[in-house]
């Protein structure tokens, strides 16, 4: 008889101890994703240098899937145009802000005839701090960022990746390997396997590149027959086991997959908890403010990489709820406005609900916010989490003209129609 213990075939709910992350770090394989890479710029340059110490500490653990630089060169340019135009874009947002600010000052002055000389007080008031606001935004953006060009012997995160990964970059798959790997990945995609499926919005082959980048994790594994650590600032659902809207650790599928392929344990931490964990074990100090600084790129990030913090799980419990209380109206609508580019207009609302020409539609996006506030106190989504529908005006006072649903949920709901159909 084939006796079985406790956690046998269920190792992915297992928490890791001190000990385990001990032994991956000085005895396994510590693989970072192209996100880790691409991140360093958008830390600041103190919390750069302690990721990068703490990579540099980890010494011949560390192993780069090939996959892994393809996505970093691929999207280097692109995450360093976007890093370096951030400060430029906030600084605009920030004067488009002050002008909309003023103008609602303006506004409720003349509405409760506020004195003349009470409301210049403010405006100034307003203003002294809206400049405070863009001052701080400029100077950030000519402090180290000028330092930072598309010039790559001029740059620092190259100078300082260069030697870090000299010979630890793996090689990159033989052509057959890799069509095989493609079709797979692709395969994957379409079964909702992970990892990779929540990219199934990438253009091309692009959605299978989780896929190559795991592939060539399991082989080097396999090879070295050892314990994994896998760094990664990708917190979707193809990767994660998710449990009340929290990472718990690796999908069982992939423990399992490595397990099965010659390799041992899988761990996975995120940047900022990699720093935390790795920084005792390997006795590598860290500065003030540096996990800090992670964890706001790794915020950000969330957003972008669930959908606007939102998962297919999260979803769908929408929808269920939003059904369930009779309100699968709404449902229709976003769906509706998702496969319209995102936006719903009035009338096609109107002919979605049936609706006669004389009902009002405020109040429409009400059950909607208030179950999204419900599924943020369960924690099935974050606090960041975007607003699913919204009402939209024409210029000037009126009734809603149609509405919208956010951009970064728009692919996440015409996924969800799709499997509908299926």
């Amino acid at each position: 008889m084939d006796n079985r213990g406790l956690f046998d075939d269920f190792g992915a709910f297992r928490t890791p101890t001190t000990d385990d992350f001990t032994s991956v770090l000085t005895h396994g394989l510590v693989a970072p994703d192209a996100n880790v890479l691409l991140n360093l710029y958008r830390y600041t340059e103190q919390a750069r240098g302690d990721l990068l110490r703490a990579l540099g500490a980890v010494e011949d653990r560390l192993w780069v899937p090939h996959q892994v630089l393809v996505e970093f060169w691929r999207n280097r340019e692109s995450t360093l145009s976007d890093a370096r135009s951030s400060g430029a874009q906030a600084a605009e947002d920030m004067a488009g802000h002050a002008a909309q600010a003023e103008r609602t000052l303006r506004t409720w002055a003349n509405r409760v005839a506020l004195p003349e000389e009470e409301t210049d007080r403010l405006r100034s008031q307003l203003n002294e701090v809206f400049d405070d606001v863009q001052e701080a935004i400029v100077k950030v953006g000519e402090g180290e960022w000028q330092n930072i060009t598309h010039d790559t012997s001029t740059d620092p995160v190259i100078a300082d990746l260069e030697p870090a990964l000299d010979g630890r970059v793996g090689a990159p798959l033989s052509p057959q390997d890799h069509d095989k790997a493609i079709a797979e990945g692709m395969r994957r995609v379409e079964k909702r396997l992970p990892p990779g499926y929540m990219d199934k919005t990438k253009d091309g082959v692009g959605a299978a590149a989780d896929y190559l980048v795991w592939e060539q994790i399991l082989r080097e594994a396999g090879r070295r027959r050892c314990d994994v650590l896998f760094v990664t600032a990708d917190v979707k659902e193809d990767w994660w086991r998710k449990e009340q809207g929290f990472n718990r650790g690796p999908r069982p599928e992939l423990t399992e997959e490595l397990r099965t392929r010659g390799g041992g344990r899988l761990f996975m931490l995120t940047p900022k908890r990699f720093l935390e964990v790795a920084a005792p074990i390997l006795e590598f100090g860290l500065r003030e403010g540096s996990v800090e600084d992670i964890e706001r790129v790794e915020r950000i990030g969330t957003d972008d990489g669930t959908y606007g913090g939102w998962t297919t799980d999260a979803l769908q419990e929408l929808f269920d709820r939003l059904t369930y209380e009779n309100y699968e109206d709404r449902v229709a609508v976003i769906k509706y406005a998702a496969e319209k580019d995102g936006v719903a207009d009035a009338k096609s609302v109107y002919d979605i609900c049936h609706y006669p020409e004389d009902r009002s539609l405020r109040g429409f996006t009400k059950p909607v916010t208030r179950i999204t506030g419900l599924l943020r106190s369960l924690g099935k989504i974050p606090e960041s989490a975007v607003q699913v529908l919204k009402a939209e005006y024409n210029a000037g006072p009126g009734p809603a003209s149609g509405f919208s649903v956010h951009p970064l949920l728009v692919p996440l709901v015409n996924e969800l129609g799709d499997e509908d159909e299926s």
